[in-house]
């Protein structure tokens, strides 16, 4: 019976969790390697080969819901309303990365017992710091897990307690993790009651844990003590941030977000590669950097929010209502245009021929997806969709 090891393998392996949790056995644990991944790995003398692991991942397989709910165009969804808009609590907004708008939404939902909790990831202290996974509840909990964690995380892992509580979470998750939150829905039904929303983000890859040591590297801050790294923050200088290194010697280093930028290529996930999630298209609202919009805060930031649908859109009325944010409308087309979505199908389709020449497995969704892509030039279609299909398809019967 396949496991993930044979995920990881194959360079298909998205680090978010899901596989811990569906593990009867508790044969799966998480390993950090020379390079900087965060990767699972099976205890053989544990695993009673059911294989479940493998049929949860979201690096190698959509399950029923996922296909039978893919939107007509995968790389840019639905859109019910867009929005940008800023927190009103003065402690959420200037703590967010941006616009402060997911960590909002979560404190209004504790707030009006929407939900009990929220599953969110903050980066922890360290000698080098790592992100963990977290549950929130607070005002203090929901600011620690602001600002983006640009690196792995599993955070699927909580699931095994959450379908064991007597609680309702609110999800927030990357597109990946989000996948994977589906697919262990399909298994276990029972944790659809416990996840009352699903907070996506917009994702343009992740980096490697290398990054982190990288970053603290560069910034010669070598010293023994426990630090923290913020990949982005405001608070040294604007929107939209300069990467902040804190020690709990009281020290702090501030580095430009070029430093971040310029590894960022070098340090990607093969696997991010050949994501083509980067709107988060299954959840219930999205929400991201306002790139390429007209008119936003360029000095303290704001955030760019899609509403996907009908539970979504009554949440965020809610919210409105309760004065928790300040939005104002903006067109769809204008968030796909900033976020450079027909950039991110030519890219996709050139890493998938290119993941065939290197003999890998590819996700079982990619032939669906080929087939709903279209790059729109000069009113033509510059790509050989049959010769990609074809390729896909031969990939996957290797």
């Amino acid at each position: 019976m396949r496991n993930l090891t044979e995920v990881v393998n194959e360079n298909l392996c998205h680090t978010c969790g899901a596989c811990f949790s569906i593990c009867n056995a508790e044969a799966i644990s998480f390993n950090e390697t020379i390079g900087g991944h965060f990767f699972p790995k099976v205890n053989m003398a544990l695993c009673t080969g059911c294989g479940l692991c493998y049929s949860v991942c979201p690096g190698v397989f959509f399950g029923d819901s996922l296909f039978e709910t893919m939107p007509t165009d995968p790389f840019v969804g639905v859109s019910l309303k867009s929005i940008v808009g800023k927190a009103n609590n003065k402690n959420l907004y200037e703590n967010s990365q941006s616009g402060g708008i997911v960590s909002a939404l979560l404190y209004h939902a504790i707030q009006s017992h929407f939900a009990d909790a929220a599953i969110t990831v903050i980066m922890e202290w360290g000698n080098p710091p790592r992100p963990k996974v977290n549950i929130a509840n607070t005002l203090e909990e929901i600011i620690s897990a602001q600002k983006s964690k640009y690196c792995p995380v599993p955070v699927l892992t909580k699931m095994r307690d959450v379908i064991n509580c007597n609680q309702k979470f609110i999800f927030v998750g990357t597109p990946c993790q989000v996948h994977g939150l589906y697919n262990l829905m399909d298994t276990l039904p029972k944790l659809k009651n416990k996840i009352v929303l699903i907070l996506g983000l917009f994702c343009d890859r992740v980096m490697t844990y290398a990054a982190i040591d990288y970053l603290i590297f560069h910034s010669k801050f070598l010293n023994n003590h426990n630090k923290l790294l913020y990949f982005r923050d405001k608070l040294t200088g604007g929107y939209p941030g300069n990467i902040h290194i804190q020690s709990n010697n009281g020290n702090s280093i501030i580095l430009s977000s070029k430093k971040r930028i310029d590894i960022k290529d070098l340090l990607t996930p093969a696997r991010c590669r050949i994501c083509f999630d980067k709107m988060n298209v299954y959840s219930d609202i999205v929400v991201g950097d306002p790139h390429g919009i007209k008119n936003v805060d360029r000095n303290m930031g704001e955030s760019a929010v899609v509403i996907r649908n009908n539970r979504g859109q009554h949440f965020f009325n809610k919210a409105i209502e309760a004065d928790a944010i300040t939005s104002r409308d903006i067109s769809f087309n204008e968030i796909i245009l900033g976020q450079k979505i027909n950039d991110k199908r030519k890219e996709w389709q050139g890493y998938i021929y290119a993941w065939k020449f290197l003999n890998h497995q590819l996700p079982n969704y990619c032939q669906q997806v080929v087939k709903c892509v279209e790059i729109k030039n000069n009113g033509r279609v510059p790509v050989h969709r049959d010769e990609l299909v074809n390729i896909i398809q031969s990939t996957q019967d290797q």
